[in-house]
């Protein structure tokens, strides 16, 4: 109660979740477990959407974060183009072992559940989601420099990037990677590197040394034009 009162749950309204809702709604009637306009159903729409529409997501727990600290952290990730958002975490869970299904929301047996999704074991206190709608480990990078000031009050725990799943010490490495566009940049050096005269004499020197062996070859079993030459 304490926690809600502070605003550090705060409540989506909603107007705004029947929308997201709706945006996963087909032509067809949808089968749910629970009503199509009920709270957790349309929660469960919007982690579908936080977690499919971003390709970094990191989870963080939070310990005892009080108003004035929630509003700061909230404002740098946001200044550094991410969106900090406070998960339900068995809600949450229930769609990590469903998430494979095309409606997660549907009825599933539970032999056809994900029972052991890997960031599952992360939900063992209060948790939010820390999205970037881009992969740069730079920002990764600033994020959790920031996080140090925190005082163990919010740290992160796991993250998925780009559809695969690391653990923190994986992530501090991904940290220090170098963005998509200077992989490319790189990657394009290296080719126009290779290219014109480069390609030109690595694909000579193959040849040369192809051809004296061959030479050499043919000498040692023709004694005569080992002679002449």
């Amino acid at each position: 109660m304490l926690t809600q009162s502070l605003g550090l749950f705060p409540r989506i309204p909603s107007s705004s979740l029947l929308s997201r809702g709706l945006r996963f709604a087909s032509t067809e009637a949808r089968i749910t477990v629970k009503p199509l306009n009920s709270r957790k159903t349309l929660l469960m729409d919007t982690y579908k959407e936080l977690m499919e529409k971003n390709p970094v997501v990191l989870f963080a727990h939070h310990n005892n974060l009080v108003k004035q600290e929630d509003a700061f952290f909230r404002s740098q990730i946001k200044e550094l183009g991410g969106q900090m958002t406070v998960l339900r975490n068995q809600l949450f869970q229930v769609y990590l072992r469903n998430a494979h299904l095309p409606d997660p929301c549907a009825p599933t047996p539970k032999a056809e559940q994900n029972r052991t999704h890997p960031l599952l074991p992360l939900f063992k206190g209060p948790t939010a989601a820390i999205t970037f709608p881009e992969t740069e480990p730079a920002k990764v990078a600033k994020l959790l420099k920031l996080l140090e000031k925190s005082s163990e009050k919010l740290f992160v725990v796991g993250a998925k990037v780009d559809g695969g799943i690391l653990d923190v010490p994986q992530l501090h490495q991904f940290k220090t990677l170098s963005s998509k566009p200077e992989l490319q940049s790189q990657l394009l050096g290296l080719l126009h590197l290779l290219s014109g005269a480069g390609l030109v004499k690595t694909l000579e020197a193959g040849s040369h040394s192809l051809y004296l062996t061959l030479q050499s070859h043919h000498n040692n079993i023709d004694p005569e034009n080992k002679k002449s030459d």
